[in-house]
């Protein structure tokens, strides 16, 4: 089932179209919704599967027949929580906003809270630009949930390198903060469309990891604008990533350097706008390609 985390609910993000606080706002105007994703092949059943009302708003989304996210809505339609219930325990995010615009995200099992994701916001843009996380350590160092968490990891992010940086570091902090630092490329009408930069600095763990982007400027990301889809920061970049390079220092010497790249076939256009089909994500770690396959609601 891991495989399937990084891109599992992002594609939730393709909620309905809703309504944009500011007429030049991308974050509630969605452009297409997704309806079924496979991964690795797509002659099978698909992994995941979403589910509308008649009005067309996202209510559940099912994962290979077994598990069920739910989501529930402000009355301004903006997404209030996403929740799992599992066999043994309940999952939750829960979303706060300020002018529709997403300030916080928390991470709670079995109602304790185990993160909190606080974002700072550019006035003039509304871009992210800052972006404070607090994790509960014991959780992080100990707790097995994460091992096989899919609602953590599609909608938050992957948990193992958070974990890994903890178990090397031998850090004894019961709390562990994260900062994040992003810039954007210029976009249209002085807008910014594209992160340029994300620099995510761990000062308990000495870790500091830089991730740069290169967009595909001819294809659009279908999760650009669903403020929930943190993982991978798949809702804050308009355009379709080329290559992302992730570069991790400890104590200020380079341990780690990762290119990402990725391809797109297959088109599907909704108001002139191209979207892809098919994502093949390769790493240099291993070079083996990985395949998302997307069939989106005509």
């Amino acid at each position: 089932m891991k495989k399937y985390l990084s891109f599992i609910i992002l594609a939730a993000f393709c909620v309905t179209a809703l309504v944009s606080c500011k007429p030049d706002d991308e974050i509630y105007n969605r452009e297409c919704k997704i309806s079924k994703i496979w991964y690795l092949s797509n002659v099978y059943e698909p992994n995941e599967v979403y589910n509308y009302d008649k009005k067309g708003v996202l209510t559940s989304i099912t994962i290979d027949s077994l598990e069920t996210y739910d989501f529930t809505y402000n009355k301004d339609k903006t997404v209030s929580e996403i929740v799992h219930k599992g066999k043994d325990y309940t999952e939750k995010i829960v979303m706060t906003y300020t002018d529709r615009l997403v300030d916080k995200m928390v991470y709670s099992v079995n109602d304790t809270v185990r993160q909190e994701i606080i974002f700072t916001r550019d006035e003039e843009t509304t871009r992210i630009t800052k972006i404070h996380e607090v994790y509960d350590k014991a959780f992080y160092d100990s707790f097995s949930i994460l091992n096989k968490s899919c609602l953590y990891s599609s909608f938050i992010g992957d948990p193992k390198p958070v974990m890994d940086m903890i178990r090397q570091s031998g850090a004894k902090d019961l709390v562990l903060h994260c900062d994040k630092t992003i810039t954007y490329d210029p976009g249209k009408h002085k807008k910014y469309d594209n992160i340029s930069t994300i620099v995510e600095e761990y000062p308990d763990l000495r870790q500091e990891i830089t991730r740069t982007y290169q967009y595909d400027l001819e294809s659009y990301n279908p999760f650009y604008g669903l403020q929930f889809a943190y993982a991978g920061y798949a809702g804050y970049y308009l355009n379709n990533k080329l290559v992302e390079t992730e570069t991790t220092k400890t104590a200020g010497v380079v341990t780690r350097e990762i290119v990402y790249t990725y391809n797109y076939t297959g088109t599907h256009y909704m108001n002139d706008k191209k979207f892809p089909r098919q994502f093949v994500k390769t790493s240099s770690e291993n070079n083996i390609p990985r395949n998302t396959y997307i069939l989106y609601v005509n």
